[in-house]
Formats: structure tokens, C-alpha cells, sequence
């Protein structure tokens, strides 16, 4: 019979944490972390526990002999995340509720890749990951956050609280999701045009375009070239790209800010750009003078034809390609807050 794990309080990163002995989720290891369980590129989590998201790393410990996880815990008072999500949340809930956690188990696996990687895990799933993104709103919108330290702590206390109703009961929820899961439902059932090159998945949408959970759910590549025929196309770099994903190895992504200066040398109507390879879900997209998303010039053929060219020069030359490394922080237009220097 497994002996069940004592549960962790919750403990803000920060001053809170001072050098309390804690387990670090979902992020990179401080000085005074004792077990670091995170998909993050440079995380060192412990071999036999590493798996696609970090809520599914604790869930793996939580499996584990009561000796061997105690020896793991090294005297562990305390669970932290320097950042809220998704799959933060769940993995703070699992040790926080390692029971709950353990009876499900499924649940909250399919629940933390849903919203990590923006991909349709299962009615039941989406149904709870739209009902923790609703209470996360109506959270965010009754609370005043002047920092985003601030804003971390109030979400996970806050979410801490109805998570697990969220999880079992997203119909008490539903008037925050219902608009939402009638458009996955839509998406799902809709025909949507595409095409795969390699790495690169090629949609053109109809006139209301498809939900991105549906449109990840029927294709692995790391990059989603979106044609619409409003101008406004889309290339999205999928997170799976970014983390340490243990199911499969992920292709290295392009680099989407040197293929921002090949469109812009055609574009007309505006300035194409895209994040540092080096963050999490980069997105390439045409920006007006007033740096808001806008139409493109270029029409699909056009923007189809640069892209694929782009695609295929990269096969060939390193230079135009990016893989996760132990070091993207130093190239993160945005340190993680664990890293920040004092």
C-alpha cells in the first residue's frame, strides 16, 4: 500500500522564501532549492522524474517509494514558482494535495499539457484548464496587483483555493468558458486546410478561424504558419520547441527574427516581427505604426512562398536555426524573476 506524502505548504518566491529548504517547480533552481521539478531548457531535474510538463515530473515523484521520495525531498519545507500558469498552479496543488493529486492523476497530467501547449487533451481536460483560465480572470479582475511579485503570489493563493473545483466541477464555472468550449467544439468539427513541410505546418483558415487547440490537435510540428485571407498571417513557434520534452525531440526552431527581415523586404503595409527564439512561444505577426497586430500586404502565395524558402535554406545552414540550451537566459529579452541579479 503507498504511504501518502506529506503535503508542502505554498510559500511565495521571494522574501518569504528566504533560505528555506523548498522545492522549485516549473522553473530554474535557486541556491536554497533542494529539488527542482520543471521542463524549463537547463533544468536539473532528476532523470527518472523529467516528462513533457512539470506538473507530470511532480506527479512521477509523488509514484515514487516512500524512502526515495523522502531522500528527494532532502528535508523540503516548502513548495515555489516564480511565475504563474497552468501547469505552475498544478504542480504546486500536487504537493500542496499530494493525495488529491494521486487519485487524479490523469486528470491533471491531461489539464497541465492542455495549458501549457495550447492543445485539445480531452473534453474533460479543456473543460477544467477553461475553468482555471475563467477563475484566473475573475481573479485577476477583483484584485489590484502593483507588481507582478505581487500578482504571482495572489494567483496561486487565490487558485490554490478553487482549483480543485475547477478541476472536478468546471460547470460551476461555465459562464467564464461556455463561449470558448462552443468554438473548440466549432473548430473541431470544421474542415481546416493543411499542409506539413518537415517542421512547419501550413493552415489557411476560413473566415473564423480555428481555435489553436484544435489546430494543434492535429498536427506535431513546432511551427504553425497561419494564412488568412484578411492579410493577417500568423507563424507560431509551439512551446513544446522551448521546453525539455521528454516524449519526443522537437526539430531546432527557425529563427522567426531573421524571417521577419526577409518579409519585411516585401512588405508594404507595415513591419513583420518576431520574439528572441530564446522565450517561450514566439510569435511572428505584421505590426501598424502603432505597434498593434495588422494586415498584411503580402498575399498567402507570397507569404507561403518566403516562408517555405526560409524552411528550407535552414536544413542547410545552422546559423538560421535555434535549439533550447542551458544558457537562454542570457539571450531572454526577459529574465526569469529567479534569476534576476539583486
Amino acid at each position: 500500500m503507498m504511504v501518502m506524502m506529506r503535503a508542502l505548504p505554498y510559500v511565495p518566491f521571494g522574501s518569504e522564501l528566504r533560505d528555506r529548504p523548498h522545492v522549485f517547480v516549473d522553473g530554474l533552481r535557486t541556491p536554497s532549492t533542494v529539488l527542482e521539478l520543471s521542463h524549463w531548457p537547463g533544468n536539473r531535474t532528476p532523470p527518472h522524474l523529467k516528462d513533457d510538463v512539470s506538473t507530470q515530473a511532480v506527479l512521477r515523484l509523488l509514484a515514487r517509494p516512500e524512502a526515495e521520495r523522502e531522500r528527494l525531498l532532502a528535508g523540503a519545507t516548502a513548495v515555489t514558482c516564480d511565475h504563474y500558469d497552468v501547469d505552475g498552479l498544478l504542480s504546486v496543488l500536487c504537493l500542496t494535495s499530494p493525495d488529491f493529486a494521486l487519485r487524479h492523476r490523469d486528470l491533471l497530467e491531461r489539464t497541465a499539457l492542455c495549458g501549457d501547449f495550447d492543445v485539445h487533451t480531452g473534453a474533460p481536460a479543456v473543460r477544467a484548464c477553461l475553468a482555471l483560465l475563467a477563475a484566473e480572470r475573475e481573479l485577476s479582475r477583483a484584485t489590484e496587483f502593483r507588481s507582478v511579485e505581487q500578482a504571482t503570489t495572489s494567483l496561486f493563493r487565490g487558485m490554490l483555493d478553487v482549483a480543485e473545483e475547477c478541476l472536478l466541477a468546471p460547470e460551476n464555472r461555465r459562464d467564464g468558458w461556455a463561449a470558448e468550449w462552443e468554438d473548440i467544439e466549432r473548430s473541431l468539427r470544421s474542415p481546416i486546410g493543411f499542409t506539413e513541410h518537415g517542421d512547419l505546418a501550413v493552415f489557411v483558415d476560413t473566415a473564423r478561424p480555428s481555435h489553436e487547440y484544435a489546430v494543434h490537435a492535429r498536427t506535431n510540428a513546432g511551427h504553425v504558419l497561419r494564412l488568412r485571407e484578411d492579410g493577417r498571417h500568423s507563424l507560431r513557434f509551439r512551446y513544446e520547441g522551448f521546453v525539455d520534452l521528454r516524449s519526443r525531440r522537437p526539430e531546432p526552431r527557425v529563427r522567426g527574427d531573421l524571417l521577419a527581415h526577409e518579409l519585411n523586404a516585401l512588405e508594404r503595409g507595415g513591419t513583420w516581427f518576431c520574439e528572441s527564439p530564446a522565450t517561450a512561444t514566439p510569435l511572428l505577426q505584421l505590426y501598424a505604426d502603432d505597434e498593434a497586430p495588422a494586415p498584411s500586404s503580402l498575399g498567402m502565395d507570397e507569404v507561403r512562398r518566403v516562408v517555405l524558402a526560409f524552411f528550407q535554406a535552414a536544413q542547410a545552414d545552422e546559423s538560421l536555426r535555434w535549439r533550447p540550451h542551458a544558457g537562454w537566459v542570457h539571450e531572454a529579452p526577459g529574465t526569469p524573476p529567479s534569476k534576476e541579479t539583486p
